[in-house]
């Protein structure tokens, strides 16, 4: 039964399914967009719900066993002759917008899709009434809106969420205080103001304040611990990225420093994908760079996680671009925790996924131009 309001799935009727799809055998590509249509023959419409997730944990050996041979995918520009400044940034696609956060004065752009027009730009950086000094932005479902933000600067936290038209109010809620703390793992993902999935202190919660005699306390059930065998809960080894699917009730975190990704149900049954053999080699606190970074962000949609994989260390990816060597890896997975496809990309930066036309954006922070566009099929 579901739990949450249906109020924003006005796509899934055309959304395709979250298929359960075995390893290898994927098929190859060549230095553009995809050779074959098996992917694209697969879409169909969404069904309210999936197969139900099988707990336990899966051992990969490799990326060849988890998705066959790798898709090379060039990027086409998108010539634009506006500038700003792209931070660590997450990328809101929804209803034909793409919400951008940056590091400019006024951090929010939001353009219209496919062409990417600009059609205009919110928020103030200070310590007023509705500024920000370190925003985020997170998927918020809720029909009019486009993301929710997360301001959690020192001793300035609050949750908002972005109309539409670039408007900004607050999210009303009863989380608990304790859990507004900085943390090294934190993320969120709301249907409403009153459903909300969040990542703090290595685990991930689900906040359902809709009941509004129940005490605060009783507003926030875990959902799954995030914590990295012998590491504890405030390790930096534990740092991931969150992603959601209210359709499905599902969430998942895919680990920065390690190749690990962890997939759970709103009831606490949880499946873990693990490619590792062996922890050596991992260093926690200084010298995280030394690390190889793994998962570096994901994009939760509807149909499928796609988590962007570095799999070398941040001084490896600098030697790669003082020689004008740019790439990073995307992994498909479906909401089951099963390895889809992988695809090379000839960029470094964030992305978002419109899986009705099969368009990958992505929004770089090396190239002169920051836009570009993937054909996935």
């Amino acid at each position: 039964m579901k739990r949450f309001p249906t109020i924003i799935l006005i796509s899934a009727a055309i959304a395709a399914a979250a298929l359960t799809i075995s390893c290898g055998g994927r098929g190859s590509g060549k230095n553009s967009a995809r050779q074959d249509s098996s992917l694209a023959e697969d879409v169909a419409a969404v069904p309210d719900t999936i197969a139900p997730i099988v707990p336990g944990e899966v051992h990969l050996k490799n990326d060849a066993e988890a998705f066959g041979e790798g898709l090379h995918l060039k990027g086409d520009t998108v010539l634009q002759d506006e500038i700003f400044k792209v931070g660590v940034s997450t990328m809101i696609l929804k209803d034909s917008l793409l919400l951008v956060c940056c590091e400019d004065d006024r951090p929010f752009r939001m353009y219209s899709l496919p062409d990417l027009e600009l059609k205009g730009i919110s928020g103030n950086r200070g310590r007023g009434p509705m500024e920000f000094i370190s925003p985020d932005i997170w998927p918020y479902e809720g029909s009019g809106y486009i993301a929710m933000i997360n301001e959690n600067f020192r001793d300035i936290q609050g949750l908002y969420k972005i109309r539409t038209d670039g408007v900004i109010e607050q999210i009303r809620h009863r989380i608990p205080s304790q859990y507004n703390a900085s943390s090294y793992t934190r993320g969120f993902a709301a249907v409403d103001d009153d459903h909300i999935v969040f990542a703090h202190s290595s685990a991930i919660y689900l906040y359902d304040g809709s009941d509004t005699a129940a005490a605060p306390g009783q507003t926030v059930r875990k959902l799954a611990d995030v914590r990295l065998g012998k590491y504890s809960a405030g390790s930096t080894m534990n740092i991931g990225s969150l992603g959601v699917n209210f359709q499905y009730e599902r969430a998942v975190w895919a680990y920065k420093y390690a190749k690990r990704v962890l997939f759970c149900d709103f009831d606490g049954n949880v499946r873990t994908v693990d490619f590792r053999s062996f922890e050596d080699g991992e260093a926690e606190g200084v010298g995280m760079d030394s690390n190889i970074t793994h998962y570096w962000k994901l994009y939760a949609g509807q149909r499928y996680v796609w988590l962007l994989y570095s799999g070398r260390t941040p001084a490896d990816v600098m030697q790669e671009w003082e020689k004008g060597l740019y790439y990073i890896y995307v992994e498909q997975f479906d909401w089951n925790g099963n390895p889809v496809r992988r695809y090379r990309l000839d960029n470094w930066g964030f992305i978002s996924v419109d899986e009705d036309s099969g368009t990958l954006y992505f929004l770089s922070n090396v190239s002169e131009y920051p836009f570009f566009k993937y054909s996935l099929w």
